[in-house]
């Protein structure tokens, strides 16, 4: 039983349907010119050297234009044909990938953000990159299918014109041939298929994490422990890989057996002469070459259903509803310990309290990226767990404690904050966050390459630089978790009188988490947060 298509891949390839229909016809008549070119030149071959050894006279009389200026054609409309199949398969079935890359990516950073799913950074990587893309081959055999049940259906019908046994002959072993790859396929490959699927993923996420930690693994030496692993990883999807092919191997066996039995029992069951019993018998052999795509989709079908059972995890997550509007210039109410603390726009507070209290968390709880907060948090009166993240997020500018940032430049990650940003807001905003002399001293100032999770530059470097684009999103409220963290004495004075300056001019609130005492003057009264609400 072949794994349905989740909501989110039919989606990604509804835009699509009109190539691959224009893909599918000419997967037919890819399919019946084959068939077609290879049994006509048989015939024409066979009659022609019977019509020249029966003497000049009857080798006159045999018209040879016809047949050949057929042949030419039938060639002419396979080339033709088979260039717009791949082509147009091709071009749906990769704009369909990109776009189903896109809508995992959005899917499990909502389900992240939710809580509903954590994917590690090896995990991310196989779903978006090698699960994606295993699904490929879904989508380019389709078209090929379709003309493999056309090239079966034309192999009978040239050899009906040798005789109804040679016809019967070659469908019955067509059928044969078909239903055997089918049982093959379905009781050898689905159990090879999802282990190699999982000793595949379980070598890439092992390489990606360990990739990312190799500077811990260079520095407390556990390079030849991780080697290891890695080998032991590797030999384990070597094997299944092995077992896989194998299996392959086999089930792809079925149908070219299948098609030289056909083509042999078609000889002996002809009744209507060489040429066309040649006729018959070559009609047979092309459509065991042409219904290989059936062989194909057979194998990789069980492949590509685990893939497709892992993404309908990503699949049901459902999207978050954007409502009319944002909540913007919002009032935020905080009930804690039966307190009521009301903080209108601009407002400037701490939270304070012992570690594990849950400030963190409702700083996170505010920006919409998570829901357990211990605190009763209303904004504008409305639950703030009921406002979801499309509402909050105009409203909420989050700097965390541990800040992530992309694989790319120190442009790219602030230019991230929001669209349409001059150079200029992007130096101002480095300026506050007294960043921008470093930046400037950098081999490409902006244009420089900072490595996965900003791993070439120092902890304090990169929470100023996330300071820097939680300035640039401008929002009406400022929530900021540890943000002189890891800084010296000077720069930490440097930040926060650049921040004061910052607030004072724009008027935002700010709702500050630390345990130094510089940036609190930031604030104007503190809110006691206890270890429940």
């Amino acid at each position: 039983m072949t794994a349905p298509l989740p909501p989110l891949v039919r989606e990604s390839a509804a835009p699509w349907r009109a190539t691959r229909r224009l893909a599918i016809v000419a997967a037919l008549f890819v399919a019946l010119s084959t068939v077609t070119l290879l049994s006509l030149s048989g015939w024409f071959i066979t009659a022609a050297a019977i019509a020249g050894s029966a003497g000049p006279a009857v080798a006159r009389a045999f018209n040879y234009l016809i047949p050949s200026a057929l042949i030419r054609l039938l060639a002419i409309v396979r080339t033709v044909a088979r260039y717009l199949e791949r082509l147009l398969s091709h071009r749906a079935s990769l704009s369909t990938l990109a776009a189903l890359r896109t809508a995992v990516f959005a899917r499990a950073a909502i389900a992240e953000a939710q809580g509903s799913i954590y994917l590690s950074g090896g995990e991310a990587a196989s779903l978006l990159g090698a699960e994606v893309d295993g699904l490929e081959d879904r989508f380019i055999r389709a078209p090929a299918v379709a003309g493999a049940l056309v090239a079966g259906v034309t192999a009978v019908t040239l050899g009906a014109l040798a005789g109804w046994a040679a016809a019967c002959a070659i469908g019955l072993s067509l059928a044969c041939g078909v239903w055997v790859t089918r049982l093959v396929a379905r009781q050898m490959l689905p159990g090879r298929a999802e282990a190699a699927t999982a000793a595949h993923a379980r070598l890439k996420e092992d390489l990606t994490e360990y990739v990312s930690a190799a500077g811990e693994i260079a520095v407390y030496d556990m390079a030849a422990r991780v080697t290891a692993s890695v080998e032991d990883a590797a030999s384990k999807h070597d094997a299944a890989a092995r077992r896989l092919a194998e299996a392959e191997i086999l089930v792809g066996m079925v149908l070219p057996v299948a098609a030289g039995f056909a083509s042999a029992i078609s000889v002996i069951l002809a009744t209507g002469g060489p040429a066309l019993t040649a006729m018959a018998a070559l009609a047979a052999a092309a459509a065991g070459e042409g219904m290989g795509a059936l062989a194909r989709s057979e194998i990789k079908r069980p492949t590509s259903d685990v893939l497709l059972r892992h993404l309908a995890s990503v699949s049901t997550v459902e999207e978050v509803p954007r409502p009319a509007g944002p909540l913007v210039t919002p009032t935020v109410t905080i009930l804690e310990h039966g307190e009521r603390y009301d903080l209108a726009p601009g407002s400037r507070v701490s939270l304070t309290g012992p570690s594990g209290a849950g400030k963190t968390r409702l700083l996170h709880t505010l920006a919409g990226l998570r829901s357990d907060a211990p605190q009763h948090v209303l904004v504008n009166g409305q639950n703030v767990r009921e406002a979801g993240l499309y509402r909050l997020r105009p409203s909420f500018a989050l700097v965390p404690q541990d800040p992530m940032l992309i694989a790319g430049t120190v442009e790219d990650n602030l230019r991230i904050a929001r669209p349409g940003l001059s150079e200029e807001r992007l130096w101002e905003a480095l300026e506050i966050a007294c960043f921008a002399d470093e930046v400037r001293s950098l081999p490409h100032g902006l244009g420089q390459w900072i490595g996965d999770a900003g791993r070439m530059l120092s902890g304090g470097q990169r929470k100023r630089l996330a300071l820097a684009r939680g300035l640039l999103a401008g929002r009406p409220w400022l929530l900021l978790d540890e943000p002189t963290e890891g800084l010296d004495a000077t720069t930490e004075a440097s930040v926060v009188g650049a921040l004061r300056a910052y607030i004072e001019a724009t008027g935002c609130g700010l709702i500050l988490v630390s345990h130094r005492v510089a940036p609190l003057s930031l604030c104007e009264r503190s809110i006691p947060i206890g270890e429940s609400a």
